[in-house]
């Protein structure tokens, strides 16, 4: 679940909000002047992202010492022919 509240109100009730957090899996978007200002998530799934992201750059790095051999225009031709597909099984999955 994902609920929304001001900064006031989070200074407010922040015992209560920490503990929705860590053992109900709440997530908390906290407002600055209406506007979203920060994310407060429980720490397993900040760990997961943590993880996602050193998969992905170890990938991009992988990615790049076996592509050294391609100029950059074979590099962008490769970009956007991923791109295109992508797009095409995203709007056929839509009408399924």
């Amino acid at each position: 679940m994902e609920k929304i509240l001001g900064i006031s109100e989070l200074r407010e009730t922040l015992g209560t909000v920490f503990d929705e957090i860590q053992f109900q899996n709440t997530k908390y978007i906290v407002q600055r002047r209406g506007k979203p200002a920060v994310a407060i998530v429980p720490l397993d799934i900040y760990e997961g992202w943590k993880k996602d992201r050193e998969r992905l750059f170890e990938l991009i790095t992988k990615a790049q010492e076996g592509n050294d051999d391609l100029s950059e225009d074979d590099v962008m031709a490769l970009v956007l022919e991923a791109q295109n597909a992508v797009r095409n099984e995203t709007s056929n999955a839509e009408f399924k």
